[in-house]
């Protein structure tokens, strides 16, 4: 089954790991810096994945919110840490580990 995935944001490393995550055949990937409420609503995702180092990534508990079910991860470029929203922490070094880290979700 193939899941739907979100980047969103408007950061380098999510355009990076963009392009990383479509090489893998079982996820589409979309990317969008607009309203992230509307981007859920409308793209119908199956996993949002933020840069927490974006300002606005607080809109990301507002979506949790309206949309418990989804899955949802933060991702600190500075530190390498990879956060479910279950509280699952993975700290990650290199690319290949942090699509690791989402497909196994």
């Amino acid at each position: 089954m193939v899941k739907k995935i979100l980047l969103w944001g408007n950061s380098i490393f999510l355009a990076g790991l963009a392009l990383a995550l479509q090489h893998q055949g079982e996820l589409e990937v979309l990317c969008t810096a607009a309203n992230l409420l509307e981007a859920a609503f409308y793209l119908k995702p199956d996993m949002i994945i933020v840069d927490l180092s974006d300002p606005r990534c607080g809109e990301a508990l507002t979506l949790l919110r309206e949309y418990p079910s989804l899955g949802l991860i933060g991702i600190n470029p500075l530190t390498g840490a990879v956060t479910v929203l279950s509280g699952q922490v993975h700290l990650t070094q290199t690319l290949e580990e942090v699509t690791r880290a989402i497909t196994d979700f």
